[in-house]
């Protein structure tokens, strides 16, 4: 038992070090010593765990890819509801990511992360556009402006210096997926009556 609470203590260390080295150095510029002095661990224990920073990097967009491979697995596309509703997959994705804002941020942020287009394939699964052949928009087109458009809102909102809450974020992005770019920039007042 005390073993895993130091392996958990440990994983914390690192992790908040790598958020904190990554957005003071970049990923380019940050070592396994920097990693170490400021986890307050010793390099063999960072190599008991991953083979380099590259591996560390990895591990971390793993980890929150499978989660949100979970959250898209286990609940329901939302279905056009303005209301929060805890069965719907953007609702848990939100909660998810700010539960975890700071390491999706820092990959968000980071060139050396895969972790836009792994994302992104996965939002493709969720948010796929009907195939219509009388469209007057190609369905490829169709697909990348939605499945970019809910990317971008994520990475916008989880990289601003003050974080609106995951129930705030979820409803301005609710009310958005059914409005026009006019609307969005000329009427926010049918969003204001709606949240």
């Amino acid at each position: 038992m005390e073993t895993d609470t130091r392996v958990l203590t440990t994983e914390v260390k690192l992790q908040r070090a790598f958020v904190k080295l990554l957005a003071d150095k970049g990923f380019d510029r940050l070592t396994v010593r920097d990693l170490a002095r400021e986890a307050t661990i010793n390099r063999g224990t960072f190599y008991q765990h991953y083979l380099d920073k590259f591996d560390l990097l990895t591990s971390y967009e793993n980890e929150l890819v499978g989660a949100v491979q979970g959250i898209f697995t286990q609940y329901p596309k939302p279905m056009g509801k303005m209301v929060p509703d805890q069965r719907d997959a953007f609702w848990q994705l939100f909660q998810y990511l700010y539960h975890q804002r700071a390491l999706s941020a820092a990959l968000l942020r980071c060139p050396a992360s895969k972790i836009g287009p792994r994302l992104k394939a996965l939002i493709v699964m969720i948010v796929a556009v009907p195939v219509d052949g009388e469209a007057a928009i190609p369905q490829d087109i169709a697909q990348e402006i939605v499945v970019q458009g809910v990317l971008d809102f994520i990475r916008y909102w989880l990289t601003r210096d003050v974080v609106l809450s995951p129930q705030r974020a979820y409803a301005i992005f609710k009310v958005t997926r059914t409005l026009s770019p006019q609307q969005l920039v000329g009427d926010n007042e049918s969003f204001s009556n709606n949240s």
